[in-house]
């Protein structure tokens, strides 16, 4: 080869058309959320305010026994039946309590994802 030989043709990327991004339509409500405006800040608390509803329930459901429970155990006089009661009652009734307070949590959480996708909160799921 001589130096009086052409350079090499330029390379050409060949592509399709540009690609266009499809955004995924946001609701008022989430975009409300996501700026934290006034009316956002509302409906957060407004899920905070439901979750501290259920565990404050479940607090005073689970007080009620504990508060009870020394004037039953009096009751009863027989320290095999206290234990009874203590080993094999109360351990239903925590994990009812606990299985309810779950449930209820969820139910919150799932009714506040409806109101920011827009559908009813109480229609079906």
């Amino acid at each position: 080869m001589s130096a009086s030989a052409e350079p090499a043709p330029r390379r050409e990327r060949v592509t399709g058309e540009p690609r266009r991004v499809h955004r995924i339509p946001r609701h008022r409500t989430q975009w409300e959320i996501d700026e934290q405006t006034t009316l956002g800040a509302a409906y957060v608390r407004s899920l905070m305010r439901s979750q501290l509803r259920t565990g404050l329930a479940a607090l005073a459901l689970l007080a009620l026994p504990v508060v009870t429970l020394p004037l039953f155990f009096t009751a009863l006089g027989s320290a095999t039946l206290v234990w009874a009661v203590l080993g094999f009652c109360c351990y239903p009734l925590l994990v009812l309590l606990g299985w309810w307070y779950v449930r209820r949590a969820e139910r919150n959480e799932r009714d506040f994802a409806r109101l920011v996708r827009g559908t009813d909160p109480h229609g079906p799921p």
